[in-house]
């Protein structure tokens, strides 16, 4: 049993065993992700860990997984956030593609429907390198809803095979106690054939989807207001 246990360890304990190399969040944890600071598994979860974590969830060619990659997190704390914070991002960069497009969202029904509340066009992560730690700040909004929430980072990349990445973490929002967010649907480019397709920058003569991004639907959703008792917000990870 200890030989397995340091075994785990080990596995959990460096960013070389993804075996995928392109770019996840670092901090806040990514779902499932394979980083010894991060909710670990419980008994029999170990093979649910995501050693693969960095890895787009698809190209225009094709769907590989579905957005957030996992329905859930492993148990554990989430990260406390209050509504108009502004908060520093860590991006595990395997490989920064030249940078792209972000669109950072909020969803407070497990990802059955997002709000993008700050975009950063064409270079997002371009002054990134390969094999490093980045900093990316993103500000949540000010009139957000408190609750539980689900954190996503969708990201277009300027140049290699068209793909689109989403990065998931679980976060709790401190804000109004019930209310509203208002913002645009993702766009979800470079995701299977039916998607938009944003060619990559440098071929395409500078074109990084900008009248697909125009076109984003603008959405409200509601939260409903919390009893006393769940006013006072657990850090626990469900398992949603």
């Amino acid at each position: 049993m200890k030989s397995i246990l340091a075994t785990a360890t080990v596995l959990l304990s460096g960013f070389a065993l993804l075996t995928e190399a392109h770019i996840s969040f670092r901090y806040p944890c990514p779902r499932r992700g394979a980083y010894f600071d991060c909710p670990q598994p419980g008994p029999g979860e170990w093979e649910l860990v995501d050693y693969n974590i960095r890895s787009p969830l698809g190209t225009h060619g094709g769907i590989t997984n579905p957005m957030c990659k996992w329905p859930s997190s492993f148990a554990g704390d989430r990260p406390v956030y209050q509504a108009g914070e502004t908060v520093d991002a860590k991006m595990d960069i395997g490989a920064y593609h030249k940078g792209g497009s972000c669109q950072w969202a909020l969803s407070y029904n497990n990802g059955s429907t997002w709000v993008v509340f700050q975009d950063k066009f064409r270079t997002c992560m371009s002054d990134a390198s390969n094999g490093i730690i980045y900093t990316l700040p993103f500000t949540i909004p000010a009139d957000a809803p408190s609750g539980k929430a689900v954190l996503n980072l969708i990201w277009n990349n300027n140049e290699g095979n068209r793909e689109m990445y989403s990065s998931c973490a679980d976060v709790v929002i401190q804000g109004t106690n019930g209310g509203s967010l208002s913002g645009v649907e993702p766009l979800l480019a470079n995701y299977g054939p039916s998607s938009p397709l944003i060619p990559e920058i440098s071929a395409a003569g500078g074109n990084w989807g900008e009248a697909f991004f125009k076109a984003r639907k603008p959405i409200t959703v509601s939260v409903p207001k919390q009893s006393q008792s769940k006013r006072h917000l657990t850090r626990r990870l469900n398992k949603a």
